[in-house]
């Protein structure tokens, strides 16, 4: 699978765990991939972590009406990496996965 296939493909799973995904476990996701005849080995397990993590960290973002600014320092995330992701230019990492994680952690408290 070329680069624009992937990339089409990864903004097809963003917007599906943008709207359910935050709702789904990896194995659901996992299942979907499948289910529409995708090379599920092209989505990692690494890919869909980041996405599902980020869907709940924009979701509780959204919910409580954060500016760009806000939650960049709210999470300790650059602000051009949270537009990146918005944009889906880029993943999280392991460690920006950790600090969203630990923002909504702190949110549930």
């Amino acid at each position: 699978m070329n680069t624009e296939d992937k990339d089409w493909l990864m903004r097809q799973v963003r917007a599906f765990a943008t709207g359910l995904g935050a709702l789904l476990s990896k194995d659901s996701l996992r299942d979907f991939l499948e289910y529409k005849h995708y090379d599920s080995a092209i989505i990692t397990d690494d890919d869909l972590d980041a996405l599902i993590v980020y869907a709940q960290f924009q979701r509780l973002a959204e919910a409580r009406q954060l500016s760009a600014a806000d939650l960049a320092a709210a999470s300790g995330i650059a602000a051009d990496r949270l537009a990146a992701f918005t944009k889906g230019t880029a993943l999280p990492t392991t460690a920006e996965q950790r600090q969203m994680q630990e923002f909504l952690d702190h949110a549930a408290e």
